[in-house]
């Protein structure tokens, strides 16, 4: 089914527009391991792999990195195996390992732990020229012992320095009990100079706090560097933070360090294109705040989803993706935020990025100044995949409530159809997954006007290499607009071997009527069958056209809710079982189930 999604997105770039996003790439080949950016715009760490001397032991690494720029995956070896003499004996070992903390297409960083005996004492930086093909000098960027270790903060925005830091708590171990401060520094990534450095102090607590784990974030012009604290509910139950955990934000020219409240576990954080605003959201509690950095005040605040994994800035400016995981929490989508008031413009269904999930622990990484998202292929439960990754253009701005999926940018069809599909995968309920007319008044899924969700499907106990007839069952259900079921029914009927789902639409009295494509014999053509429930699920009638499936069977193939209840059903049936003798068939059935007109063409 996945293959299929993928292959109709491709084909028809109409069907992947979700919420102005637009499936650029699918690279099902692209590995995806650790997948960390190791540049600003371009370049992401997606994999590596070894060339092994005689006796199998690990030589050079092959670093895999995929190039946004160019839209594959580029081969980066770096033969460690070469390193000079004084390198080993400075790190201490002949085959250290190595973490690579940038690249820019001629020049990979590097970053190594010296070690003594079988404890790392030190870390440094080094580079290597793969038009030279030499490795620059190593340089010290910080002892590590009881009291202090590295911290690798990350590269600005221009790809000109590498920021880290020395993570510091002079009274006991920095590892056990936590640091009190940062000796922050940057190397220049292309003289390897250490030109900058400054201390931050963190607030002072009985038990000191950690920064949110990952890369650290930059404004735009790479002049400011948010350090946001983390913590949690459990924390605070057991060891509340006082102060109340908080964001640095940095002015790397002037050294100055401002301070603002924030959420708990604030893994959404990002600065706006004008590097004017700081975006914080909380994962635990779905809060979202803003703070103006010429003002120096939080000035908008709001609650949006929980479960918050990071936020995307679109190039505007004007508006921000929520990313969430959507394995823990519903509604199954992306919010999309508005930058001037965190008000939520619309929201883009999971299974518009990942297909064929609604429920996923999404990761997204942005290339380009913010013009491509990069998301990776996910198994069924929602876990990325070590193979396959997709790429969405990110328009200039996503100001329209016109999401893929939806009838007329309606989300509130948007979200049942997610619903009731995410209800049919939990049920073993067989449907087919197939971009619908908006305009159509029967379909699978259909969101009634009071919100509830109408969905019909198939019961089946056969496999692709195991089929009997009598093994399926159709089934109809009313979802409440949360997705909790109203009721469910089995509509088999004496004379009917086998079923194949069919559509469902909602009648004005609040009732619905389901077309159910029923067989007598699975070797025929299926029998035009209606059903009406009522809002509670009663069958009020049930109707069913002439004919076995052989010749003269009516074979409706649109089927239209009229205003008045009444359903009008266009399709055709053969004199002859070679199916050469057509004949065009137009019948209504009225809102109690009686034929009124039937009609067929000579």
């Amino acid at each position: 089914m996945r293959t299929c999604i993928a292959v109709l997105l491709l084909l028809f770039p109409q069907l992947a527009l979700a919420g102005g996003l637009q499936l650029a790439a699918e690279l099902p080949d692209v590995n995806y391991t650790n997948a960390a950016k190791v540049s600003a715009q371009r370049f992401v760490l997606v994999g590596v792999t070894w060339d092994r001397d005689e006796k199998n032991r690990p030589k050079m690494p092959h670093y895999e990195l995929f190039d946004f720029q160019e839209r594959k995956v580029i081969d980066v070896p770096v033969p460690l195996h070469q390193l000079p003499k004084a390198h080993t004996d400075t790190l201490g070992r002949t085959n250290p390992s190595a973490t690579v903390v940038h690249h820019d297409g001629q020049v990979t960083s590097l970053t190594f732990n010296a070690t003594k005996g079988y404890e790392t004492v030190a870390t440094y930086f080094c580079q290597y020229d793969h038009r030279t093909r030499q490795f620059s000098d190593l340089v010290l960027l910080g002892p590590k012992d009881n009291t202090r270790y590295f911290h690798d903060i990350g590269f600005d925005p221009t790809d000109t320095y590498l920021y880290y830091a020395s993570a510091v708590n002079p009274a006991g171990n920095v590892l056990k009990d936590g640091y009190t401060s940062f000796e922050l520094a940057r190397i220049d990534l292309e003289t390897r100079a250490i030109d900058w450095t400054m201390k931050v102090d963190f607030p002072k607590r009985d038990k000191p706090i950690k920064l949110v784990s990952g890369p650290k974030v930059f404004s735009p012009d790479g002049k400011k560097l948010a350090l946001v604290e983390y913590n949690d509910k459990g924390n605070e139950r057991s060891h509340p933070a006082r102060p109340q955990q908080q964001v640095l934000v940095i002015d790397i020219p002037s050294k100055q360090v401002d301070s603002y409240p924030v959420p708990l576990t604030a893994y959404g954080t990002a600065f706006t294109p004008d590097n004017r605003y700081l975006l914080l959201g909380s994962n635990e509690l779905g809060d979202v705040i803003r703070i103006d950095l010429e003002k120096k005040k939080i000035d908008a605040k709001t609650q949006g989803m929980k479960k918050v994994h990071r936020f995307v800035l679109t190039p505007s400016g004007k508006s921000f993706l929520v990313i969430s995981n959507t394995q823990q929490i519903s509604p199954k989508v992306i919010e999309v935020r508005r930058v001037s008031d965190l008000s939520l413009q619309t929201s883009i269904p999971m299974r518009m990025l990942f297909p064929g999930n609604d429920g996923v622990a999404a990761e997204a990484i942005v290339g380009l100044n913010g013009r491509m998202l990069m998301t990776p292929f996910v198994d069924e439960k929602g876990w990325p995949s070590r193979k396959g990754v997709r790429l969405y253009e990110v328009p200039d701005d996503v100001d329209s409530p016109e999401v893929a999926g939806s009838a007329g940018g309606d989300l509130k069809i948007a979200q049942g159809v997610v619903l009731g599909k995410q209800y049919a995968d939990k049920h073993a309920l067989r449907y087919v997954d197939y971009k619908v007319d908006p305009t159509a008044t029967f379909a699978q899924f259909v969101v009634a006007p009071n919100g509830d969700v109408l969905l019909i499907g198939t019961l089946s106990g056969n496999t692709d290499s195991d089929y009997k007839p009598g093994r399926t069952k159709p089934v109809v259900a009313r979802l409440d607009p949360t997705g909790k079921p109203r009721w469910q029914k089995v509509l088999v009927k004496k004379g009917f071997l086998d079923y194949e789902g069919g559509t469902v639409a909602a009648t004005p009295d609040g009732g619905c009527v389901a077309q159910i494509v029923s067989y007598v014999h699975p070797g025929r053509p299926p029998v035009t069958r209606l059903v009406k429930l009522n809002a509670k699920g009663k069958v009020l009638w049930d109707h069913q056209f002439r004919g076995d499936g052989g010749p003269g069977t009516p074979l409706g193939d649109h089927f239209e809710l009229l205003p008045d209840g009444s359903v009008l059903i266009t399709g055709r049936y053969y004199d002859d079982v070679e199916n050469k003798q057509k004949h065009d068939w137009k019948a209504v059935l009225d809102p109690n189930g009686k034929v009124v007109s039937e009609e067929a063409s000579p």
